[in-house]
């Protein structure tokens, strides 16, 4: 085969499933222990490449897991928090959607603050979305796990914020990923995960780009706003917007700005969790 022939063949389409939703955290260890409390087997992950931060996973049977995401020290949280280098990062990380994210996560507070989607090629979403966004990637990533088990992957960052993040697994995902926990609050998986935004129109446009489909209609869960979905497998993407004088969906945007806003799970129970306890997520359980 001639190899520019073989160079000008199409990429293939990408597979998308949800990976993984990141909260922040300033304290691992506490973290760890409240979600513990509030019914979850949280396992170590590790500490990244680059030793800025470390992690724990919650695993859950659908393959998905939740991220606790902290620094590996605080002074790293009160150091990009202030005000002078706040005004320096719009200028150094202009055109670094992953450090302008790393940046957000921490001065965001705790809480949700990122997902991730899975992705094979993980070039092939990256070219599907290089018309519509500035994507910064693929570009290694990794951790060493507390056993001593290295851990690589790729990724890629879009611009938009209201976006999840790509990975794609290099060495194998169950390095990644621990096996699936049997969790005492009784969740087994991600049901849907909420996205707020300001633009309605354009992120709605941008996961269509991404997902290569059409959103249904649903009954917007917060009076006063507008709202599709996604489905993606057995998880719901939500995409929220204020309409008119909606002050819930408002009053996030101003806080937290564009991004994940809240997170259900599949549980075998219905409750909502304390968002004191679960470090400012929004997590509610709902009967499956």
């Amino acid at each position: 085969m001639d190899p520019q022939a073989s160079s000008d063949l199409p990429m293939p389409q990408p597979s998308l499933g949800l990976d993984h939703v990141v909260i922040f955290v300033e304290d691992l260890q506490r973290a760890s222990e409240d979600y513990g409390a509030l019914g979850f087997e949280v396992v170590p992950g590790g500490v990244h490449a680059g030793g800025l931060t470390h992690n724990a996973l919650i695993p859950f049977a659908d393959s998905t897991y939740l991220e606790l995401l902290a620094p590996t020290t605080r002074w790293k949280v009160a150091a990009l928090r202030l005000p002078g280098l706040r005004r320096l990062s719009r200028v150094v990380f202009r055109s670094s959607p992953s450090l302008r994210r790393a940046v957000r996560r921490v001065r965001s507070g705790e809480g949700l603050v990122d997902f991730a989607m899975a992705c094979s090629p993980l070039a092939a979403a990256v070219e599907v979305l290089g018309d519509s966004q500035h994507v910064e990637g693929p570009m290694p990533g990794g951790r060493v796990r507390p056993d001593g088990e290295q851990v690589a992957w790729q990724v890629a960052f879009p611009d938009a914020p209201v976006l999840p993040f790509l990975i794609e697994d290099i060495t194998p995902r169950a390095l990644r990923v621990p096996p699936a926990k049997t969790h005492p609050c009784g969740a087994t998986g991600i049901h849907a995960v909420s996205i707020a935004t300001g633009s309605f129109d354009r992120t709605v446009a941008l996961y269509k780009t991404l997902l290569g489909r059409e959103p249904f209609e649903t009954v917007a869960p917060i009076p006063r706003s507008l709202a599709v979905e996604f489905r993606l497998g057995a998880t719901q993407l939500r995409v929220l917007a204020p309409m008119g004088a909606n002050q819930v969906l408002r009053a996030h945007l101003a806080r937290r700005g564009e991004g994940l806003y809240n997170l259900i799970l599949r549980a075998d129970r219905s409750s909502n969790l304390d968002p004191a306890r679960a470090h400012g997520a929004q997590i509610t359980l709902a009967r499956s």
